[in-house]
């Protein structure tokens, strides 16, 4: 699995659990109810009609709703019974198990749920023992390291281990399933109709607790954490709350600690479309490719035209898949390419879907647990606001100018109310200061100077704009990484983006 899936894979579980079919952090969903192919070719004038349509169903269905680190191995001397992983964990040669944690820790005595651990072990003497999660939340979490080690090699010099959290497959899940699950209230019915009590424990803090449930399971006296994304949130609440535990953190496209989930997310459209400037500037250099337009604004223009062709609005294709294309540079391509095929044929989309379905999100735990998370700690939505900001959306042109006015009021937390209050990231008794690691212009998260402040650590600022940094075919960032992980020593404060290794341009869709 290439970095970028694991990025969409980590990105897509927010628009799984929007109502409005929308996106996060990553992007989108299909964005088209039941997962259909947007016809493509239909005038501007019906393609208003339609997505007004949409942002009007959204409101009535509201009114009728509401109205020292230890070098043996982490699994030789804990009597964890390691088997073989689930064969779509894609966790390679990993082993898992299963560890029994409580279901609520204000009764740690009482019910209890399971989540399953996937471990790759060290290659030679370990360095350590190095936890991590790929972010979301939503993202399944066994894989993350056969396919980070796989990337750099290096990695092997410690025990990995990853916990799938709480609420996702594999793990005790949620099980959400409802006739309109797209509204959070009915979602949050159904959750707790299904498992009761068992919805309102998915929060950040709870899974950190797990995460510690899981090391003194494996026998380990501290540990390292690798987060990304929403798992920068994890690994600063374990440190914050487990810091004799806490050997080092790295902290990759941070999250800011001081900002609620909804306006958090709500960020997200404005950064894609900072982050388009840099796309269509790109393609404009390659105009002798793809003969798109050799300016910004040509380029722009034709962006423009294939948005009005294909419904317009928030849900075109190409709205989508420039989503997820803002995300890593490695997909601007793929975008380019899918955009010259449209407008040689518009009947061609395999490009542009390819970018605009989510990837491998074939499982409903994913955005229930995503759901649940940021809810259980956001909560508290106002009707009023949120009917106000879909019929301003109804109104808007800009396809992420509607996106950002349902988020910002809180259209995923509809009806679910805040069951905790997060955790203030504190890294005052940390014995290593944290490693954050964060690009310039990253369209997801922009949180490293105020994360940075709360933990004490250090900032290594990456060029470019790409969602998660560490692993990729940046060697320079990758030594650097590693070095601090062996060390804890922070060497540098800049490193330049990664190339673009994509075919350009390319030949075939990814996995066809």
């Amino acid at each position: 699995m290439g970095y970028s899936d694991s990025a969409r894979r980590e990105s897509s579980a927010w628009g799984r659990s929007n109502g409005a079919g929308g996106g996060g952090w990553g992007g989108v969903g299909t964005g088209v109810p039941g997962g259909e192919s947007i016809e493509a070719g239909r005038g501007r004038g019906a393609a208003k009609g339609a997505d007004r349509a949409r942002w009007a169903a959204v409101i009535a269905a509201l009114v009728l709703v509401l109205v020292p680190v230890r070098t043996t191995s982490a699994g030789a001397e804990s009597g964890v019974a390691w088997q073989a992983c689930p064969a779509a964990a894609g966790a390679g040669n990993a082993l898992c198990a299963t560890i029994s944690v409580p279901l609520n820790y204000a009764d740690a005595g009482g019910p209890r749920i399971e989540v399953m651990v996937s471990r790759i072990p060290a290659a030679g003497p370990s360095k350590g023992v190095l936890f991590g999660n790929p972010g979301g939340p939503g993202a399944d979490a066994l894989g993350f390291w056969a396919a980070a080690s796989g990337r750099v090699p290096e990695l092997r010099e410690f025990e990995l281990v990853a916990v799938q959290p709480r609420g996702l497959r594999w793990s005790t899940p949620l099980s959400c399933s409802s006739p309109v699950d797209s509204l959070s209230m009915t979602l949050r019915m159904a959750c707790e109709v299904q498992r009761p009590g068992y919805p309102e424990t998915v929060t950040t803090e709870t899974i950190a607790r797990d995460t510690e449930e899981v090391r003194r399971a494996l026998g380990v006296e501290r540990i390292s954490f690798l987060g990304i994304s929403w798992g920068t949130n994890l690994g600063a609440v374990y440190g914050t709350l487990f810091p004799q535990h806490t050997d080092k953190l790295v902290l990759d496209s941070n999250v800011d600690p001081n900002t609620g989930w909804a306006e958090q997310t709500a960020r997200v459209p404005a950064g894609v479309s900072r982050r388009l400037e840099d796309m269509l500037d790109w393609i404009a250099a390659n105009d002798s490719i793809y003969g798109l337009g050799d300016t910004r604004d040509a380029v722009r223009a034709e962006w423009r035209r294939q948005i009005g062709a294909q419904n317009g609005g928030w849900f075109a294709p190409t709205v989508q898949a420039t989503t997820f294309a803002a995300y890593t540079r490695t997909l601007w391509p793929y975008l380019a390419q899918g955009m010259r095929e449209y407008r040689d044929d518009p009947q061609q989309l395999r490009f542009l879907t390819y970018l605009s379905r989510p990837a491998a999100v074939t499982d409903p735990t994913s955005g229930w647990m995503r759901t649940a998370t940021q809810c259980n700690e956001d909560g508290g939505v106002d009707l009023a606001a949120l009917t106000g900001a879909a019929v301003t959306a109804l109104a808007e042109s800009d396809p992420f100018r509607q996106q950002e006015a349902v988020t910002r009021a809180g259209i995923t937390c509809v009806g679910w109310p805040r069951s905790t209050t997060r955790v203030r990231a504190d890294g005052g008794a940390l014995t290593t200061a944290p490693l954050l690691l964060q690009s310039r212009h990253d369209p997801a998260t922009s949180g490293a100077a105020a994360l940075s402040a709360a933990l004490h650590g250090s900032i290594i600022w990456v060029g470019g704009g790409d969602h998660g940094n560490f692993t990729r075919d940046n060697p320079i960032l990758n030594q650097a990484v590693l070095h601090y992980l062996r060390t804890g020593e922070v060497t540098r404060t800049e490193v330049p983006e990664p190339p673009i290794t994509t075919p350009n341009p390319p030949a075939t869709v990814p996995g066809s």
